[in-house]
């Protein structure tokens, strides 16, 4: 299965401040009811619900690749049943509450309420609307790629705006994290698969490890390319000053400790529902009953 798709499915959320005052930090750990808390806050203040729907759209228009590129005959009529399962928002939910807790549970609170104070902000609530919006608009293949071909324009015209996306993709670290993702969730797809007895032959985990790394040229190539469009798509209602101060914060403490707790939070949870999508294509290809 080719890996590359579901970076599509990790938050590219890292942070956005204008100016604002660093907090001071603490080294005091917090306590049990400060964490939900903080994750309670998180999830309001980001509007992560509004993810969950888009993100089951997400597998299931994959899963109709799937269908037609995977399984003789395009699989049987419950495939996109299962997937949609796999994917009901109340799951993608629970399992994204915990990743983010035990991700937020070893980063320093102080900072993570420092990237926050400035999604509170009205210009940190549009920011979160414009990647939503952006983010739905590319759930349709031909929107997709009329992102990725203005961008392309854009670069071959010399126009400034891409030199920023640029930057920005570099400051903010965002296209490693994503490869990662990108390859773990394939590594989960491919222990499901197994599992559910989809190869000729079981893998060992060595084979499988090696066939993640196999991927990682396309993983790496798809990732960027996607994340291009999609930013230059988002963020094209800023104005040049507004997206520099956006690359400053997204490289600074805060910026990448909120980056990194989204990322982990979203690697838990694509590495439950990969898995899972694993083991029931296999038994399509096997014709079991799930």
């Amino acid at each position: 299965m080719k890996g590359a798709p579901m970076l599509r499915l990790i938050c590219l959320v890292a942070g956005l401040a204008i100016g604002l005052p660093g907090l001071a930090q603490t080294t005091e750990a917090p306590s049990v009811a400060q964490e939900q808390e903080l994750e309670i806050r998180l999830w309001r203040v980001l509007r992560l619900g509004d993810l969950m729907p888009i993100m089951r759209d997400e597998a299931l228009a994959e899963a109709e690749v799937m269908r037609e590129s995977l399984f003789e005959r395009g699989g049987d009529d419950r495939w996109l049943d299962i997937v949609a399962r796999i994917h009901e928002t109340g799951r993608l939910e629970r399992l994204l509450r915990r990743g983010l807790q035990e991700a937020m549970a070893t980063e320093p609170p102080a900072l993570i309420e420092e990237a926050l104070a400035f999604y509170e902000t009205s210009l940190g609530q549009r920011l979160i609307g414009l990647e939503t919006s952006a983010r739905q608009v590319m759930l349709d293949s031909d929107a997709e790629a009329l992102a990725k071909t203005r961008f392309a324009k854009a670069a071959s015209h010399g126009i400034p705006r891409v030199e920023q996306i640029g930057r920005l993709i570099e400051k903010a670290d965002l296209v490693g994290p994503n490869v990662a993702g990108g390859m773990n969730a394939a590594l989960a797809f491919s222990r499901g698969f197994d599992e559910g007895g989809g190869y000729l032959a079981p893998m060992t985990e060595a084979q499988m490890l090696s066939d993640a790394w196999a991927q990682e040229p396309l993983i790496r190539a798809e990732t960027l390319g996607w994340m291009e469009a999609y930013l230059f798509l988002a963020y094209s209602p800023l104005n040049d000053a507004e997206l520099e101060r956006y690359t400053t914060f997204s490289a600074s403490p805060a910026g990448r400790t909120l980056a990194h707790v989204l990322f982990a939070g979203f690697d838990r949870l694509l590495a439950q529902t990969s898995r899972d999508m694993g083991l029931a294509a296999a038994g399509q290809i096997e014709g079991r009953k799930l």
